[in-house]
């Protein structure tokens, strides 16, 4: 019978977490500079997964305080927004719960998102989304879902669904990879796409940005960093569609999951050279 490594065994140096915290937080800066890497690596041992895994777990363990984020929540609820401390401390809190979440579909054996962390990551989304275009109803309600799902119950589920996880095979791994790229491939085959299936595919490259921040961190290189780089100018060039693709839902102007528009010509230009960077999963 196989021993499982205990997953969050490994404990890496304060200074490396800064590290790899610094790298989440540039994930959206648009440069043209960087050249791009003339291969993509896609076949990695386990053991290096795992290390990409715990350092996201550490990320997470040690860095979101959950009495903070209920101070947050509760606060939102009552004043229907944050000054600018409380909503860098809610922006910083918020990126390590999703590199997190990223983390356990991509390292661990089942490529899912344990249920409790996704609802509670996509909740905290959708309330920064509304205190940030002043919805307030919006936000009160999303302040009173993401407290729920902070108390001590589903707490306490979302702990033992991680304990279960397992780890990824390096086979496993590259299959996973090689399918979420070939869904952006299906994705750019389309003449025009909603405002859902453009979120759908920005979470792959969101997914991708967050293996190269943990892989950069443990192994540092210049084709991680040019990969790295790469696709931080599509996330921050999606990042910005998408933002005003919310501000017009909010404002009724486009229907989020039923209006079509075309994919602008510099993000499908980049995502068509990143998909040309890897061979079809089929």
């Amino acid at each position: 019978m196989t021993t499982e490594p205990a997953l969050d065994a490994r404990r890496f140096p304060t200074a490396q977490i800064d590290a790899f915290f610094n790298a989440i937080l540039i994930n959206d800066e648009v440069d043209a500079e960087t050249p791009l890497p003339d291969a993509v690596a896609i076949d990695f041992d386990r053991e290096t997964l795992i290390d990409c895994y715990r350092l996201s777990r550490q990320l997470w363990d040690e860095g979101v305080d959950r009495t903070a984020m209920i101070t947050l929540t509760a606060r939102l609820r009552r004043d229907r927004d944050l000054g600018p401390k409380d909503r860098l401390a809610f922006k910083y809190a918020r990126a390590k719960i999703k590199q997190f979440r990223f983390a356990c579909a991509l390292f661990g054996a089942q490529h899912r998102y344990p249920m409790i962390l996704d609802w509670m990551t996509t909740a905290l989304g959708h309330l920064q989304d509304a205190f940030k275009t002043g919805n307030r109803k919006a936000v009160w309600r999303e302040a009173l879902l993401c407290r729920l799902f902070l108390s001590r119950w589903p707490d306490a589920l979302l702990r033992r669904e991680i304990d279960r996880l397992r780890p990824a095979t390096g086979a496993g791994f590259r299959r996973y990879i090689l399918g979420q790229i070939d869904s952006m491939r299906a994705m750019l085959s389309r003449d025009t796409l909603t405002g859902a299936q453009f979120h759908a595919t920005r979470k792959v490259i969101s997914r991708q940005i967050a293996f190269y921040c943990a892989l950069g961190t443990i192994q540092p290189s210049e084709r991680n960093h040019r990969m790295a780089r790469m696709l931080a100018a599509i996330n921050g060039l999606m990042g910005r569609m998408h933002d005003e693709l919310i501000e017009r839902r909010e404002a009724g102007t486009q229907d989020y999951h039923g209006d079509h528009f075309d994919l602008p010509a510099e993000i499908r230009a980049r995502l068509t050279t990143l998909v040309g960077l890897y061979p079809s999963a089929g």
